[in-house]
């Protein structure tokens, strides 16, 4: 499965989202527009695989967490 949040941009962009939230009690939008675009690019190619009618990628699409979901699972880790 494709999973946004194991590509090692998200690893390394989540530590300094997490280290700026812990300094200025916020999620930056910086961060968030970042991880938001990896995201997308990982969403983008799950659709064109399930268009091509494999139909694991479905699921797979609608499995990917959400920027914010993502940033919560780290931030609490």
């Amino acid at each position: 499965m494709m999973d946004w949040t194991k590509d090692e941009r998200t690893a390394a962009l989540m530590v300094e989202a997490v280290a700026h939230a812990k300094e200025f009690d916020e999620f930056s939008p910086k961060h968030e527009e970042q991880l938001e675009l990896i995201r997308e690019g990982y969403l983008d190619d799950l659709w064109n695989e399930f268009r091509s009618e494999d139909y694991d990628a479905f699921e797979d699409w609608h499995g990917q967490l959400t920027v914010a979901e993502a940033f919560d699972v780290e931030f609490n880790a």
